[in-house]
């Protein structure tokens, strides 16, 4: 997901939160043309993946995009693996 902390009304950073309090965990892509460092440290806290700032090169936006795709591909398929705890336990 890409978002940026110039939005009317709400900001990418509150959304972030939001998404994070509601158990949403996606990787997330922050864009700007005025970020500044607390802003950045705030973001990654939060779980971002990348914050960028414009201007930017293209590769650099689509290598990040890759690599969140990526990421979440890895954690769906550890979703899906059942844990070792799982099912019933015999106990001799």
């Amino acid at each position: 997901m890409c978002l940026t902390s110039g939005c009317p009304g709400r900001g990418g950073l509150d959304f972030q939160r939001e998404l994070s309090k509601a158990g949403i965990h996606l990787p997330i892509i922050f864009i700007t043309g005025h970020g500044d460092i607390p802003m950045s440290v705030q973001a990654m806290k939060g779980g971002a993946l990348e914050f960028m700032t414009k201007p930017f090169r293209d590769q650099d936006l689509l290598d990040a995009i890759q690599l969140g795709l990526e990421r979440e591909r890895a954690r769906r398929a550890r979703m899906k693996r059942p844990s070792a705890c799982s099912g019933p336990v015999s106990i001799p």
